[in-house]
């Protein structure tokens, strides 16, 4: 595991020392350590990653990372990234993140503790309405050991808003056969723990729905309503070699990402920041990575922050911390972190109406996801 992060970190320098690191080749980055093209390829697909990949990572946070401080002018940032001229590298930012690079510079610099009218994050979430009752009484009974399909359908049976939502997501094409009726919907395509999981989903938006942008409060809850089947179709491609924890994992993938409906809460002081980063952030790590330096909480910690205010199970948020840690490459992270990041990508580019899928293919390709193709058409094709 340690010449994995040392072959990465190696790259990475490289890159960081060269005057134009947008045009380093594989060829002069193999050379410098040293390494055959077939070896050096060779190391990185033991990695699961490559050459393009760690070079496009780097190239996309270091043009953010470089607007978020006054360290570094623009013009420099211009060369670095192999743009010719200023205004081409300025035309390309504003149609990938829809301001130029100066305003993103300044909506990055906002600073919240100045603004009397603005909440703190914590503020935000502790003032946000309460869960459903619901869903509420879904989570207190979800432990017993009485929860079974009849006590979850006694439950459903009092919110008939929900029972029309949880009808009209078990009927779309992804999950088979049209349900008969709600025990149909929960028992074959759903599941009793994804209902519960879809209960919180469905109290967020609600609750949030007059404080959150219509288009990102829409994207994120299809997204996350997404996740189970998501999950459900990536095991089938690895089951043969690995386990998950499927329950806490389904979790991590429902909830993980909520942070970002608190991020951009119209009472934040950063949100439109947020808004314009999502637009032009293709990746979720990059995504965390900036977030995290402008605002100093991750996305998943600002999930972590919503989650524990329900008293969420403590397990979910221990797992979102420790994917928090992996995601920012603290620490090594097991092949089942690895796929947990790869879906939470998934998901993000759903969210962010991503047109290019490529670095997913690219991912799934090296962690060995056979039916990518399966997944990309059933999800993004028609997104």
């Amino acid at each position: 595991m340690t010449n994995k992060i040392l072959l990465t970190e190696s790259v990475n320098i490289l890159l960081t020392k060269s005057d134009v690191p947008a045009r380093l080749t594989i060829e002069q980055c193999a050379s410098a350590l040293a390494m055959s093209m077939t070896s050096f390829r060779r190391k990185l697909t033991l990695e699961e990653t490559t050459f393009k990949l760690i070079q496009q990572k780097y190239l996309n946070e270091l043009c953010v990372k470089a607007l978020l401080t006054q360290h570094e002018s623009i013009d420099i940032l211009v060369a670095k990234l192999g743009y010719s001229e200023r205004s081409t590298f300025e035309r390309a930012f504003r149609n990938k993140f829809g301001i130029t690079p100066s305003q993103f510079r300044e909506l990055s610099l906002v600073d919240d503790t100045g603004n009397t009218d603005k909440q703190k994050l914590s503020d935000i979430a502790q003032n946000m309405p309460p869960l459903s009752d619901s869903c509420q009484q879904l989570l207190i009974d979800k432990d017993h050991a009485s929860f079974d399909l009849q006590r979850v359908l006694e439950i459903v049976a009092q919110d008939p808003i929900f029972t029309g939502r949880l009808m009209g997501l078990a009927s779309k094409a992804i999950y088979g056969k049209t349900p008969l009726n709600i025990q149909e919907a929960i028992s074959r395509s759903l599941g009793i723990n994804t209902v519960v999981n879809l209960a919180v989903v469905f109290s967020v938006k609600d609750a949030l729905s007059a404080h959150v942008d219509d288009k990102v409060i829409s994207q994120c809850t299809q997204a996350f309503l997404t996740a189970p089947k998501l999950f459900q179709l990536i095991r089938k491609s690895v089951a043969a070699k690995l386990k998950f924890d499927n329950a806490l994992t389904e979790q991590v993938l429902v909830f993980g990402l909520l942070g970002i409906l608190l991020l951009c809460h119209k009472d934040f002081s950063k949100h439109q920041f947020m808004l314009h980063s999502m637009q032009g952030v293709d990746e979720v790590d990059s995504l965390n990575t900036h977030v995290y330096a402008a605002m100093h909480i991750s996305i998943y910690a600002a999930s972590s922050l919503m989650l524990s205010i329900w008293h969420i199970d403590a397990k979910v948020i221990k797992q979102l911390h420790h994917i928090d840690k992996v995601s920012k490459r603290e620490v090594t992270g097991t092949k089942q972190d690895e796929l947990t990041l790869f879906m939470l990508s998934c998901l993000y580019s759903l969210i962010s109406e991503c047109n290019d899928y490529s670095h997913l293919e690219q991912k799934a390709e090296l962690l060995e996801i056979e039916n990518f193709a399966e997944i990309k058409a059933i999800f993004f094709n028609h997104h």
